[in-house]
């Protein structure tokens, strides 16, 4: 009986995508370990550093500790850490599955449309004082979808949806809502105004336990939603005609990713504001690390989505006034994320510029 033997060639292959599974769960790990870094720092510092050790005993509800350490610590810093987090997630996988909508590295909630429209929907709804807390993010959700279906209906034609047409119906798109979204703020300035100013330019001033609650229910649907996707996006990836060869109905595969993501940014917006190009940067950064299989492009982008917003909120909150010398101030996280997103964006249009 003879022994079977392995070529050295499809040997060399296995070895290869094993190595490369193996890089990609340690990218993963490595995601979720700058994540768990980012909320010990955003816990210990601010107007009253605690030490880590102390930022754990509070975690841990040590009935040792100070009742002012653990009233910062879990009343004060861990909500508006973890609302950070999942704001941060909610974008960062809403960008993955507008960039597999529309097969391109713009595809980003505040640049198509998608923010724009759940920050009108919600401003207008919060500014009604009887609406019920809960009624905020729905109202977000329909606004992010009616968002993103406008955009791509005006994009869209025979043809499909061309990236070109998909960035210019955003831009209008967006240009049009957000100045809606003013006017909106500009007539009622004595109810509320302060709040729709906030989410304007972005920022988690008053997030609170509250806020954690009426986001993660969103986070937990968008999440799992999306990694059932996964396997059809990557199907999409390969371009219409081989996907409809393969057996997947394109066009309603682009609505399922599209709703994902009006659920995602819509929560978003309706705690945090309209916080730009977070759904650009992390699945730009993600794609460097684990590649464009969407089944791990998800997950790291979602955990690199939530540790940046959560630095990018503590830089915001304490490192970059108390740099400036104003530790009394404290600036819009949605800031931080424009001046890093701003010029990404910027260059991946020239970069690109030869495929348009």
């Amino acid at each position: 009986m003879g022994v079977r033997t392995v070529s050295p060639a499809p040997q060399l292959l296995a070895d290869q995508v094993r190595l490369r599974l193996v890089f990609r769960i340690l990218a993963i790990l490595g995601c979720a370990v700058l994540l768990a870094a980012a909320l010990t720092y955003a816990l210990a510092v601010g107007s009253q550093s605690i030490p880590v050790d102390q930022v754990i005993a509070a975690l841990r509800d040590d009935a040792d500790l100070k009742k002012s350490v653990l009233i910062i610590v879990r009343e004060v810093r861990l909500p508006r850490a973890l609302v950070g987090a999942l704001v941060g997630l909610n974008l960062s996988v809403a960008g993955v599955m507008l960039q597999g909508v529309v097969r391109s590295p713009l595809g980003d909630p505040y640049v198509l449309g998608v923010s724009a429209g759940g920050g009108l929907a919600a401003a207008v709804v919060l500014l009604q004082t009887d609406a019920a807390p809960g009624v905020v993010p729905i109202a977000a959700f329909a606004g992010s979808l009616i968002g993103a279906l406008v955009v791509y209906g005006a994009a869209w034609d025979r043809s499909g949806a061309s990236t070109v047409r998909l960035a210019l119906a955003g831009v209008a798109v967006t240009a049009t809502m957000n100045a809606f979204t003013t006017t909106v703020v500009a007539m009622t300035v004595t109810v509320g105004a302060q709040a729709v100013f906030q989410w304007l330019v972005g920022g988690l001033y008053t997030a609170a336990w509250a806020d954690f609650d009426l986001i993660w229910p969103y986070s937990a649907v968008g999440l799992v939603a999306a990694l059932l996707l996964a396997g059809r996006a990557n199907v999409l990836a390969l371009g219409d005609e081989i996907a409809q060869g393969l057996g997947l109905h394109v066009e309603w595969t682009r609505f399922l990713m599209a709703a994902v993501a009006a659920v995602l940014a819509g929560s978003s917006v309706a705690v945090a504001g309209l916080v730009a190009f977070v759904g650009l940067l992390v699945p730009y950064l993600a794609r460097r690390l684990v590649g464009s299989d969407y089944r791990f492009l998800i997950p790291a982008s979602a955990l690199l989505g939530a540790a940046l917003m959560v630095a990018a909120d503590t830089a915001a909150r304490y490192s970059i006034p108390a740099l400036l010398g104003q530790s009394g101030i404290e600036f819009p996280v949605g800031i931080i994320t424009a001046v890093i997103g701003g010029p990404l964006f910027l260059w991946l249009v020239r970069e690109r510029r030869s495929q348009w």
